[in-house]
């Protein structure tokens, strides 16, 4: 047992995940151990909560393209400049607080 990570936890994965992840280990040049501990705390952890309001937000987007691309195939295109130039802004935030 080790003193400074006496706690285990055990999981199960399927043939191929576990294909995978001894490629990615072989691949790493770290141990088992070693791997799982950087792979589990190098990352940030996405709250599902955050995801929901992410997928309610660009759906919203979705919608306004949408009715976008209506009105311009109808000839308004004057008229929908300003709501195009806002879904840009509104989908250039979504996609930043993706990448964070």
């Amino acid at each position: 047992m080790n003193k400074n990570r006496p706690n285990k936890i055990t999981f199960r994965l399927s043939d191929s995940e576990l294909q995978e992840l001894r490629a990615r280990i072989k691949k790493s040049g770290f141990n088992e151990q070693q791997f799982l501990i950087r792979a589990l705390f190098s990352n940030k952890v996405i709250e599902k909560e955050s995801l929901h309001q992410l997928l309610v937000e660009l759906r919203r987007e979705g919608v306004n393209l949408n009715q976008i691309a209506r009105a311009c195939n109808s000839g308004n295109v004057a008229f929908e400049t300003e709501r195009i130039k806002q879904s840009i802004a509104n989908l250039e935030k979504l996609w930043q607080s993706l990448r964070q």
